[in-house]
C-alpha cells in the first residue's frame, strides 16, 4: 500500500515548472458532518498527519490553497473561507471556493481522500480543452470530489443552489464536462488513489 503524499509538502504552494497545464487554485472541502466517521474526520490522525494535512499535500502545486466550510480551521499558508450559502453540501462548498479563487481553474478534494497525488490535477487540466469541469473516473465510478472546476461554472451552480441545492454528479451531467476514464488514469495512478474514508476502518 502506497503512503499518502508527504504532509511536509504543504508548507509552500506554487506552480509546477514541469507542467504546461493551466494555473489553478486548490480547495479542500472540510465542512461535512461526518456522521459515519464518528468524529471530525479532517482532524483524524493517520500515518503521522491529519487527513486534512494529507488532502492539502495533494494541492501543494496550486497557486493558493483554501479550506472551505465550518468550523473555521487554521493552517499555515492556507486560507479558510466559509460557505457562501451554508447547508448546501459539496456543491455549496465548490461555489464558495470558486467565488474566492484567484485563478479561473480550481482543483477540489474532500478532506477524506489521503492518497490523491498532485499529478492528478495536472493530468485533468491537460485534458480540459473546452470543458468547464474535468472529472476523473476511478475504479468504482466518477469522482467529482477529486475534480477540477472552472469559474465559468458559477451560473450553472448558482441556478441549482438558488433552487435549493443539488449534487456534484448532477452538475457533471448538466455542465460542459469532460470525463477522464480510468483506463487512462489507471496507467498513471495507484489503485487506491481515490480511496474515500467514510469510516476510520476504511483506511488501510
Amino acid at each position: 500500500m502506497r503512503r499518502p503524499p508527504s504532509p511536509s509538502a504543504t508548507s509552500e504552494a506554487g506552480p509546477s515548472a514541469a507542467s504546461d497545464a493551466p494555473r489553478y487554485a486548490g480547495a479542500v472541502l472540510a465542512g461535512g458532518r461526518a456522521r459515519r466517521f464518528g468524529s471530525d474526520k479532517c482532524a483524524y490522525r493517520y500515518r503521522g498527519a491529519t487527513l486534512l494535512e494529507h488532502a492539502l499535500a495533494s494541492l501543494h502545486e496550486a497557486e493558493e490553497r483554501m479550506i472551505v466550510g465550518a468550523p473555521e480551521r487554521s493552517f499555515p499558508g492556507v486560507r479558510w473561507i466559509p460557505d457562501a450559502l451554508p447547508g448546501l453540501g459539496a456543491l455549496g462548498g465548490v461555489h464558495a471556493a470558486l467565488l474566492s479563487s484567484s485563478t479561473p481553474w480550481l482543483a477540489v478534494t474532500g478532506c477524506d481522500m489521503p492518497f490523491l497525488p498532485s499529478l492528478l490535477w495536472r493530468v485533468l487540466l491537460a485534458r480540459a480543452d473546452d470543458a468547464l469541469l474535468v472529472v476523473p473516473e476511478g475504479p468504482t465510478g466518477l469522482e467529482p470530489l477529486a475534480a477540477t472546476y472552472h469559474r465559468d461554472l458559477l451560473p450553472w451552480i448558482e441556478e441549482r443552489l438558488n433552487a435549493g441545492g443539488g449534487s456534484l454528479h448532477a452538475l457533471v451531467n448538466a455542465a460542459p464536462a469532460r470525463i477522464v476514464p480510468w483506463r487512462e488514469l489507471g496507467e498513471l495512478l495507484d489503485d487506491d488513489a481515490f480511496l474515500n474514508a467514510n469510516r476510520p476502518e476504511d483506511l488501510p
